[in-house]
């Protein structure tokens, strides 16, 4: 069955917590032994304090209710006034014991559902770090990010909650159906008739409720997706007077994402009104047949026995109203459930390799017939894959500057892709030295690197700590140097805390040449083996790019480096210039070599 596998994620995490589940049982049970000793004394002590010359019964009522009764004898034999402070004083420490095991089993199941959260938390961000590139590119943010957000929240609320829930109302119904029938059998053989249609009626309507909950977590991840997308994009919306059109596509979709929750709610609220009148209804009954029982005599229900029974009763009706209830939030909560296990055994990893011997240094590169696909995002096209290199045979050699270029989609940023292991070729082989990278360890290999991308990416952190990123044992001195090297130093130490300035949110707080610059520091610091930089000009104007490259051709002498590269200007003093066409290796050579061979590589300088 479905469902078995949402109870078998649930129990995983619950499991370490067992000892807090056991405890937190024994504090429910304690608090409700407090209450319904409170529930038998009343109707007692009431009788003996209002009838003081009723003989004491001796085979009515039991064994409870008769040591109660034994203890009343003896407080109103002190005189009326002192018993009534003396039971006064007595109901007082019931309620407070009451209260104290319910706060303290409150308490308890507050913080195992903070641990579980935290727990899957934890575990739904280690597994985003280790999902594939590929995953992410054919996935809306949002939704992925719903999985953290509104999913936990709403599995917490509804899940973890009710079980809770669930299991203090089916502790404290088995404690009073016990006390009830030790009371009279036949009276609570009514309750317990009663019970099963109250439990059918409440299935029946939350029987969608799971299905129901999953469209609506969906839609919501939708709808944040496209809020996300909006505010990212709102220059682009703004400068081509799109604010109409992206106000009506909002909501369209929020009319709709309410439209189900809505219908989704009235299910969950119907619980409720539907559970309490047929609770009133058995309350009648109970009323009616016990009274009878009374009336008739001949019977261990006496009539203050009946009383403490009926107040038994009416406080066994909100745990059993929360009972219904529960079930139907955790119908409610399966569907949250079901998305965060279809993110958490998504496949689409990238593979542990720690039993791979580590690489200790990247020499020569070869790409030997090196083919590339892609699956297809656009539902429309007959190919299921997108072709982005095919038969690709280069050589980057240890300790040269490689530069590749060609137009948009030729398959560049590919090979940056290969070469940092995102994706693994479809056919052929990239080797090191001789030997295929994938015979080494993926973190080993990544380790001998250093990326400076198009879009610089900088965390909201320090200076200091996002040239460090990933390097948390790099002294001040390291990172200096680091920026020196990247030409950074400078403008680092202009800035209010220096080193220690905040970057803001993506390094808002600096120019677009100097977060590029950073990044650059970045990757100096890790002193890699090969040097990749992917468009890393390509967004900055004519004054940063001139800093940067600055920065680039310091850095580049007498190591391996990966130029990728749209602007023609950035690579003439490379080593070796690769011109990609299609997805294959058109031209190959020097910037005068090319140059004189008159093809794609002279038409693109002419061009500019």
């Amino acid at each position: 069955m479905p469902r078995r596998k949402e109870t078998r994620f649930t129990v995983s995490y619950l499991k370490p917590y067992a000892a807090r589940i056991a405890v937190y049982g024994l504090f429910v049970v304690l608090s409700t032994v407090f209450m319904m000793a409170t529930a038998l004394s009343v109707a007692d002590f009431l009788k003996l304090l209002f009838e003081p010359d009723s003989p004491m019964p001796t085979q009515g009522g039991n064994l409870i209710s008769q040591a109660l009764e034994a203890l009343y004898v003896w407080m109103i034999a002190l005189g009326k006034s002192v018993a009534l402070w003396l039971f006064a004083a007595l109901l007082i420490v019931l309620f407070f014991f009451k209260n104290l095991f319910g706060y303290l089993s409150a308490v308890v199941a507050g913080v195992m559902r903070n641990r579980v959260t935290r727990d899957i938390r934890n575990d739904l961000f280690t597994k985003a770090m280790r999902l594939s590139v590929g995953y992410y590119s054919s996935r809306r943010e949002g939704d992925v990010l719903s999985r953290f957000g509104n999913d936990i929240v709403e599995y917490e609320e509804n899940v973890l909650v009710s079980i809770h829930t669930l299991v203090s109302s089916v502790v404290t119904l088995v404690l009073y159906l016990l006390m009830l029938f030790y009371i009279d059998a036949r009276l609570t053989g009514v309750v317990l008739v009663s019970i099963p249609v109250i439990s059918l009626v409440i299935s029946s309507i939350s029987r969608r409720l799971k299905r129901k909950s999953k469209e609506v977590q969906d839609q919501g991840g939708t709808l944040l997706s496209l809020t996300e997308e909006a505010i990212r994009g709102l220059r682009v919306i703004k400068a081509f007077n799109a604010i109409d059109f992206s106000n009506k596509r909002y909501q369209s979709l929020n009319r709709d994402y309410t439209r189900r929750r809505t219908a989704m709610l009235r299910r969950i609220h119907a619980a409720s009104p539907v559970s309490e009148f047929l609770g009133s209804t058995v309350v009648v009954a109970v009323l009616l047949f016990g009274t009878v029982l009374v009336i008739r005599g001949g019977s261990m229900l006496t009539a203050e026995l009946f009383v403490s029974y009926l107040m038994l009763f009416v406080l066994m009706l909100p745990p059993a109203k929360s009972l219904a209830t529960s079930v139907a939030q955790i119908r409610r909560g399966e569907g949250c459930v079901t998305r965060i296990i279809d993110f958490l055994d998504d496949s689409s990893i990238e593979a542990r390799d720690d039993a791979k011997p580590a690489i200790q240094h990247i020499g020569t590169i070869a790409f030997e017939g090196v083919a590339m696909e892609y699956p297809s995002q656009n539902e429309e096209s007959e190919e299921n894959m997108v072709h982005a290199l095919s038969g690709v045979d280069l050589h980057i050699a240890n300790g040269k500057t490689t530069a590749i270029v060609g137009m948009s989609g030729s398959g560049k940023s590919t090979i940056a892709n290969l070469l940092l292991r995102f994706y693994e070729p479809t056919e052929g082989r990239i080797s090191v030295d001789g030997r295929d990278i994938r015979d080494y360890s993926l973190a080993s290999w990544r380790a001998r690197i250093g990326v400076v991308a198009q879009e610089p990416q900088l965390f909201n952190d320090t200076v200091a700590n996002n040239i460090a990123y990933g390097m948390p044992k790099a002294s001040r001195k390291q990172i200096e140097e680091a920026a020196r090297i990247a030409d950074a130093h400078d403008f680092i130490c202009a800035m209010p805390e220096g080193y220690d300035s905040y970057v803001g949110d993506g390094g808002a707080m600096l120019s677009g040449g100097q977060r590029q610059r950073l990044c650059i520091a970045r990757a100096v610091l890790r002193n890699p083996d090969l040097l990749i930089f992917d468009e890393a000009t390509s967004a900055l104007d004519s004054e940063a790019e001139q800093q940067v490259q600055h920065s680039i051709d310091t850095l580049l002498k007498g190591r391996t480096a990966v130029v990728i590269a749209h602007r023609l200007s950035t690579v003439r003093n490379a080593d070796q210039i690769v011109v990609i066409d299609k997805g294959r290796v058109a031209e190959l050579g020097t910037h005068e070599e090319l140059l004189a061979l008159g093809g794609i590589y002279h038409r693109m300088v002419n061009s500019v």
